[in-house]
């Protein structure tokens, strides 16, 4: 049995035990008082609900992880989402990824500065950013997506992308207009923006275009020579890896010629 395997019948177990002893406490308190009862009857509910949804991520997470690659190179359009580097750079990255995703969060902690300060900023890649929310798992991901655009037009797209990232465990809506307060943002033109869902239609494509050239999870990437009109014929990686995953796959790019 494999470990993530293991895992998942670890969390079925432990749901059985907190029901299990939670209802036997409840009997053995004795207490008539409805008040005490319903306040640990709540208790038990919150820490069955608590198991229900990380073990509902692992099997996402375990669902995705068998889920085969794309079969060879992808070809596919780089959209038009937010970017950074040059936009004639001679490598593309197009990163499909979730707010509210750990292994994004992953990503962004340990891998993109390093993708930055080697190949964005020097000017040998250009980074693109696009939308994939897994609702079934993530549910304040899409809204997320969309306040980052929502920022977007007032030229603090990656300020919120960060911030969204940094404090990842606080993606209610409310606490998104709070960043945006922090940044200082005209909040009447963002809370617009959010509550009319301006970006709905956008963030639906991203993920309409990540389907399509084969994403099933997040975080995934594609990386390939940038073409004039928009296309790429890429290379896909898949999840969170190391810096060196992405080092391998751009320098064998870069020392190709351009067909």
């Amino acid at each position: 049995m494999t470990s993530r395997r293991m895992s998942i019948v670890s969390m079925l177990v432990l749901a059985h035990t907190v029901l299990l002893f939670g209802t036997a406490g409840l009997a053995e308190t004795g207490s008539h008082d409805p008040g005490v009862l319903r306040q640990e009857l709540d208790a038990v509910k919150t820490d069955l609900e608590t198991i229900k949804k990380q073990l509902s991520e692992i099997q996402k997470q375990f669902a995705q992880r068998q889920a085969p690659p794309p079969p060879g190179p992808v070809t596919m359009s780089v959209g038009d989402g937010p970017v950074l580097g040059q936009i004639d750079a001679p490598i593309t990255i197009v990163e499909f990824s979730d707010y509210q995703c750990p292994f994004c969060k992953r990503h962004f902690t340990n891998t993109l500065g390093m993708l930055k300060t080697n190949y964005i900023d020097t000017g040998k890649v250009r980074y693109i950013f696009r939308d994939f929310p897994l609702d079934s798992i993530h549910p304040y991901a899409r809204k997320a997506a969309e306040a980052a655009h929502c920022a977007g037009d007032q030229g603090k797209f990656w300020d919120m992308h960060d911030t969204m990232f940094q404090r990842q465990e606080e993606l209610k809506p409310h606490n998104l207009r709070d960043f945006a307060r922090a940044m200082q943002l005209d909040l009447d033109a963002f809370n617009a923006c959010l509550d009319e869902g301006k970006y709905a239609k956008r963030v639906e494509a991203d993920v309409a275009a990540g389907s399509a050239a084969g994403v099933t999870g997040t975080p995934g990437f594609f990386v390939g020579k940038t073409k004039p009109d928009g296309t790429m014929v890429a290379t896909f990686v898949k999840g969170a890896q190391p810096a060196s995953a992405f080092s391998q796959v751009i320098e064998r790019l870069l020392e190709e010629k351009m067909p």
